[in-house]
C-alpha cells in the first residue's frame, strides 16, 4: 500500500467527520435546557433528552461494526449518512417531548452507524506506517468541533433561538452526506470474501482481541466524563466561572496541535511509548483540573488534558485497529466506539451519585484514579499483543 496520506479523499472524508461531529456538538449542551423550556420538562425527562442520544449510538455501536465489516464501509455510511439527515430535520417538526424523544434516539442510531462506517472504512485506506498520524489528522476536525460546536449553539441560542441550532445542525448533516457521495471511492465497498465472514450473532459484533484495549478505552472515557459532565456546575458562581468557559475551546486547541504529532511519534517509536506516558499523563492532568484554586491552573489542565486524553482517544483507536486482521476493522472500531460511549454514557449517572457525598472536586480525584488504573491495564494488553506477534492485521 502506498505511503501517502494526503489525498483529495482523505481531506474530503476527514471534513466530512468534522460535520458529523459537529451535529453532536450543537445539541449536547443545548438539548436539556430546550426540553425544559420548550416543553416543561422535568429535570429527569431534560436528563433523559439528552442522554438517549448515547442509546441508540451505543446500539449502533454494537452491530455497526458487523455491518461494515460485511457490506463495506462505502454502503453503510452513505445509507446512515442519509437516515442521519432525516433523523436531524426531525427536530425541527417533533411536535412534543416523547416524540423529541424519539428522534433523539433514532439520531443517535445514525450517529453511532456513520460513525463506525466512517471511521473504520479511513483506517482500513491509512498507510500501516501512517496510521497513527493519519488518525490524528482524521480526528482534528472532531477536535475542532469540541471547542467551536458548543460555542456556535450557545451563540445560536442568544442570538436566534433554538431552531436555528436545529437548522445549523441540519446543515451540517447534509454537508456530510454531499462530501461521503462526491469522496464514496475514498471508503472500501463491498469486502471480498464477504459471504466467508460469520453470520450476525453476538460474538460477531465486537471482537474479543480488541476488547483489552477497549477497557482502556472505557475507563478513559469514564474518568474524563467527570470533567464533561460537571465541569459547569463546579466552577458556577466560582472564581474559576471565566476560565471555565474557555477550558473546551483550549483542550481543543491543543488537541488540535498535538493528535498529529503524537500519532507520527507512535508510528515511529511504537504504541506503548506513546500510550503509557499519556495515560499517566491523563490522570496527572485529572489532578489538576481537581486541585484548581484559579483560572490559569484551570486553563492548564484543560491543556494537559488536550496532551494527554487527546492522544489517547485516537492513538488508541489505532492501537486497537492493529489488534485484529484487516477484514475485522469494523470490529475493532466498533469496540473502540463501544467502550468510549459507555464510558462516557454511564460516567456521569454514576459520578452523580457520589457528588452528594464527596463534591465536585472528590468525583474529579476518582476520575484521576480511574485514569490511573487504566495504565496497568494497557501495559498487561500491550504485553498480550506483543505474544501473539505485535500485529494482527495482513494484507
Amino acid at each position: 500500500m502506498s505511503e501517502r496520506l494526503w489525498t483529495p479523499s482523505f481531506v474530503g472524508l476527514s471534513f466530512a467527520g468534522f460535520f458529523n461531529s459537529m451535529i453532536f456538538y450543537l445539541l449536547v449542551p443545548a438539548m436539556a435546557g430546550h426540553a425544559v423550556d420548550s416543553f416543561g420538562a422535568t429535570p429527569v425527562e431534560a436528563g433523559a433528552l439528552a442522554s438517549i442520544f448515547f442509546v441508540g449510538a451505543l446500539l449502533a455501536r454494537l452491530f455497526g461494526g458487523w455491518l461494515t465489516d460485511r457490506f463495506g464501509p462505502r454502503h453503510v455510511a452513505l445509507a446512515a449518512s442519509a437516515f442521519y439527515v432525516v433523523t436531524t430535520a426531525g427536530y425541527l417538526v417533533a411536535p412534543g417531548l416523547w416524540v423529541m424523544m424519539g428522534v433523539r434516539l433514532l439520531n443517535g442510531i445514525g450517529f453511532g452507524l456513520l460513525g463506525s462506517a466512517l471511521v473504520g472504512g479511513v483506517m482500513m485506506t491509512l498507510p500501516a506506517g501512517r496510521r497513527a498520524e493519519g488518525a490524528g489528522w482524521f480526528s482534528a476536525g472532531i477536535s475542532i468541533a469540541i471547542g467551536f460546536g458548543p460555542w456556535l449553539a450557545l451563540t445560536l441560542l442568544g442570538v436566534a433561538g433554538m431552531r436555528w441550532v436545529f437548522v445549523a445542525a441540519l446543515v451540517a448533516a447534509v454537508l456530510t452526506l454531499v462530501l461521503l457521495v462526491v469522496f464514496r471511492r475514498g471508503l472500501p465497498g463491498r469486502p471480498d470474501g464477504t459471504l466467508a465472514l460469520p453470520p450476525f450473532s453476538l460474538r460477531t459484533l465486537l471482537d474479543s482481541r480488541a476488547m483489552g484495549m477497549g477497557v482502556v478505552i472505557g475507563l478513559s472515557g469514564f474518568a474524563y466524563s467527570s470533567i464533561l459532565a460537571f465541569l459547569d456546575p463546579a466552577t458556577r458562581d466560582t472564581p474559576l466561572a471565566p476560565a471555565a468557559a474557555w477550558f473546551f475551546l483550549t483542550y481543543a486547541l491543543v488537541v488540535l496541535v498535538a493528535r498529529p504529532a503524537a500519532g507520527r511519534a507512535q508510528d515511529l517509536l511504537g504504541e506503548g511509548r506513546v500510550i503509557a506516558p499519556a495515560l499517566l499523563g491523563f490522570a496527572v492532568a485529572m489532578g489538576v483540573v481537581a486541585s484548581a484554586q484559579a483560572g490559569w491552573w484551570l486553563l492548564a489542565g484543560a491543556a494537559a488534558l488536550g496532551l494527554t486524553w487527546g492522544t489517547m482517544t485516537t492513538g488508541g483507536q489505532a492501537a486497537i485497529v492493529s489488534r485484529v486482521p484487516r477484514d475485522r476493522t469494523g470490529a475493532a472500531v466498533a469496540t473502540h466506539f463501544f467502550m468510549l460511549d459507555a464510558g462516557t454514557g454511564v460516567g456521569p449517572i454514576l459520578f452523580g451519585f457520589l457528588v452528594p457525598t464527596i463534591g465536585y472536586r472528590g468525583v474529579f480525584w476518582v476520575g484521576a484514579g480511574l485514569a490511573l488504573l487504566a495504565l496497568p491495564v494497557y501495559l498487561r494488553d500491550l504485553s498480550t499483543h506483543r505474544r501473539r506477534g505485535g500485529s494482527a492485521r495482513h494484507g
